[in-house]
């Protein structure tokens, strides 16, 4: 950026920041992290956090008014030449645009009062308080130029809205290939690769973790290491899918679910110093101590499909008991938490379509079915106990980003206590209270396709779900959701599908605002079948025409997930009652019927051709 000595603002060099994804679409790798102080509010920010917003900062939805504060930053260094939230570290300089304020005294003696006052109107910390459109901004200085000297206001300003056209690209196409950090957070794994579901011994000491990629069941392998500087070490060797490592009660064994080939969900244990795994309980999953030798853990109801309840026994097994099992049939309890008082237990459930659902607050004693507890209408993965039991923690995904949470034993209200674009899941409490150890990673899942052209990305924001060519090969439609898919839980969210013409390279959404949890391409390639609730909550399947033409219509009188186009027919996954079976019916509502007398817990599709698409 150069002013001329005749006053004309010239741009020399663009510097924009890049978003690097692997081509397969890859999330960002997943760190362990511990934060040290859990009454403040820890987050983490990738960007450019000088000229970030406060509600940017904090992973909150923005609008134009965040392009303001980049321009009252901008504005303020033009004049001072000083940052406007200056910082030694990156940790500190999100605490000053969070919690500080511009040094006002650093202005020139001669600054007008109008741009002074612009300044802080710009800079106002609430997005409601601050100057609401960049036009009110000139005519203020067009205003103020008539007492001060024209010629450094207007290359100033100019300057200023120059600048922030380039930022607001670094804003939004942000350099994700490190994890920064705030001043609360140590990194506790260096592993080139993904690693989650902490859990800690319980004299802190020594940490658990499954290195590998997903927050729920997935491929990866149980390590331990010693706190703070010691080496990981391998504890398994297999090909199973793992979730859940939890220590003993003496810190003498780690004990993780597995899912083995039968699709059993059992309990296996393995010595914290190295040994020969072992398999422990069958239909086990889940498992924790609620105390020296007894245990909870998640069981299926044998005969009754997919319903996963919660039950107590010691750890022979002996005195079974149900303590929780969901009402709504096939719900599935899946982990828990006992209190520290072992009088109340903390509940991660998925509902009967196995989306995650809040955290639960029961009673032990199986009293009661209990109450949800935790941001309201939000997605719980994990949960934890404060030591002293005063207060419960969530990793919650409100706010469509998962982070941690906490509240106020018993009915206090949900408090935010991570923020910003990453996400955080998984929690281990340390026994003093004061700190906690969660997986934290920048997630992102785009579509690219390999062809005789070489590999290139098709989607270019959100994350990408659902990749599916049309027939003719000369497009490919794919869903844009929040949340990113992983190998366990296909994404459910429902999101807009879009369409690139592989030719021209130009996407556009199939039907504008219109939110589909699925969809499949007919076989002549001219519909497509679409999940999506209507107004009263029910699911419903919904046609439209790659012309678009017309908005998508409902198939009459069907209520369904999961279509797909078969000849002449849609198949999809209904109910009856508490079972799922799989319905076939024509486009036009007629001829519904069951395709399959076996119930089933879900439905995909295999494709008829191979497809090159990756996401």
């Amino acid at each position: 950026m150069k002013v001329t000595p005749q006053g004309t603002v010239k741009v020399l060099d663009f510097g924009l920041a890049k978003a690097i994804w692997w081509p397969e679409g890859s999330r960002e790798l997943s760190r362990l992290a511990a934060v040290r102080d859990v009454d403040s509010v820890a987050g983490q920010i990738v960007g450019t956090p000088g000229y970030m917003s406060p509600e940017q900062a904090r992973g909150r939805d923005v609008d134009k008014r965040t392009d303001i504060w980049a321009f009252g930053c901008l504005l303020y260094e033009l004049l001072t030449g000083k940052r406007a939230f200056p910082g030694e570290t990156l940790q500190d300089t999100i605490a000053s645009v969070l919690e500080g304020e511009p040094n006002w005294q650093g202005l020139p003696a001669k600054t007008p009062a109008l741009v002074r006052e612009l300044l802080r109107q710009c800079l106002q910390k609430d997005p409601a308080r601050r100057l609401h459109n960049v036009a009110d901004a000139r005519r203020t200085i067009e205003k103020a130029q008539r007492g001060w000297n024209r010629w450094r206001v207007t290359a100033i300003a100019a300057a200023a809205l120059a600048m922030l056209a380039i930022g607001g690209a670094a804003l939004w196409l942000r350099n994700a290939t490190h994890l920064p950090g705030r001043s609360q957070w140590d990194l506790l794994t260096k592993l080139p690769d993904s690693v989650v579901e902490p859990a800690l011994s319980p004299d802190g000491r020594t940490l658990a973790f499954i290195r590998g990629d997903s927050t729920f069941l997935g491929i990866g392998q149980v390590y331990v290491k010693r706190l703070p500087d010691g080496q990981p070490v391998q504890l398994t060797h297999d090909s199973m899918h793992k979730m859940s490592p939890v220590f003993s009660p003496d810190g003498s064994r780690v004990a993780y679910t597995a899912e083995d080939l039968q699709f059993s969900w059992d309990t296996w244990v393995v010595p914290t110093q190295g040994g020969e795994p072992r398999q422990w309980l069958r239909n086990a999953s889940g498992l924790v101590w609620s105390g020296p030798h007894q245990v909870l853990f998640s069981e299926m109801e044998i005969g009754k499909g997919p319903h996963m309840g919660i039950v107590a026994a010691e750890e022979s097994r002996l005195g079974e008991r149900k303590v929780y099992f969901p009402v709504d049939a096939p719900g599935m309890a899946h982990r828990s938490y006992p209190s520290p008082d072992g009088k109340w237990v903390l509940l991660v459930e998925m509902n009967r379509d196995h989306v995650w659902v809040p955290c639960r607050l029961f009673p032990m004693d199986g009293s009661s079915n209990g109450r949800p507890v935790g941001p309201p209408k939000a997605s719980c993965t994990s949960g934890a106990w404060s030591p002293d039991g005063r207060w419960m923690y969530f990793s919650s995904e409100a706010g469509g980003l998962y982070h941690i949470w906490r509240q106020r034993f018993p009915d206090g209200q949900p408090q935010q206590v991570t923020s910003g674009p990453t996400e955080e899941e998984g929690l281990a409490m340390a026994p003093d209270g004061r700190s906690f150890v969660t997986a934290v990673a920048l997630e992102n899942v785009s579509v690219w396709i390999s062809d005789a052209r070489g590999q290139r990305q098709i989607s270019l924001e959100g994350n990408a779900a659902d990749p599916k060519f049309t027939p003719d090969g000369k497009k490919l439609c794919y869903r844009i959701v929040t949340k990113t898919p992983n190998e366990f839980q296909f994404s459910r969210e429902a999101g807009e599908v879009w369409v690139a013409d592989l030719e021209s390279g130009r996407s556009a959404p199939l039907a504008p605002g219109f939110q589909a949890a699925a969809y499949d391409i007919s076989g002549d390639g001219g519909q497509v079948v679409m999940e999506a609730e209507d107004r009263e909550g029910k699911p419903r399947l919904w046609l439209t025409s790659f012309e678009r033409q017309e908005p998508p219509h409902p198939i009459p009188n069907v209520e369904g997930r999961q279509p797909s186009f078969g000849p002449g027919e849609i198949f999809f996954r209904g109910t009856d009652g508490i079972d799922g079976f799989v319905y076939r019916v024509r486009p036009d509502g007629t001829g519904m019927r069951r395709a399959l007398e076996q119930p089933i817990l879900t439905l995909y599709t295999v494709p008829d051709r191979p497809t090159d698409a990756k996401a």
